[in-house]
């Protein structure tokens, strides 16, 4: 039995096999990678407070070679030193939350889902107002290149949703 199309029987067809799936595909890989980057950065922020957990999380953190002697990890450490242990935690679970949130974001854009078009263009559009204001900040190449990264992912999103293109 096959599932019902989330869309109506006029929608352009999957995008699976056309040019414009690259750019999708692009999209929810870069999404699929701060999903990722910020599991890491969480599960490192529970590591830090709460021993079972570090021993719990050594074979993964060994794996990617983020040892408490790496730049990464010791520029973090530094970072988080001052803040309680109430404070790390939070900021953990505040990661490993979002992380969540942009994994399943990733995986709905990979599956071409209408819905992940939606979330993505609401979660990227949020925080255009804050990269703005670091752009006006501070003008470095950088900020303006992710403010201009971002506001092309939103009109990538948008005209597929209006073409249909997402199931």
């Amino acid at each position: 039995m096959h599932p019902t199309p989330l869309t109506s029987p006029d929608a352009a067809p999957p995008l699976a096999g056309r040019r414009e799936w690259i750019g999708l595909a692009l999209i929810a890989l870069f999404t699929l990678l701060k999903g990722v980057v910020l599991l890491l950065v969480g599960a490192g922020l529970l590591r830090l407070v709460d021993p079972e957990i570090a021993t719990f999380l050594a074979p993964a953190m060994d794996l990617l070679h983020l040892h408490g002697h790496s730049r990464l990890v010791h520029s973090l450490l530094l970072k988080v030193s001052g803040l309680s242990s109430h404070s790390v935690f939070l900021m953990a679970y505040a990661s490993l939350l979002y992380s969540v949130f942009l994994l399943i974001e990733g995986c709905g854009l990979w599956l071409e889902a209408s819905w992940a078009g939606h979330m993505a263009v609401i979660s990227t559009t949020v925080f255009l107002p804050v990269e703005f204001y670091d752009v006006l900040k501070q003008i470095s190449v950088v900020h303006v290149t992710m403010l201009l990264f971002n506001v092309a992912i939103v009109g990538y999103l948008v005209a597929q949703l209006e073409r249909r293109s997402l199931r």
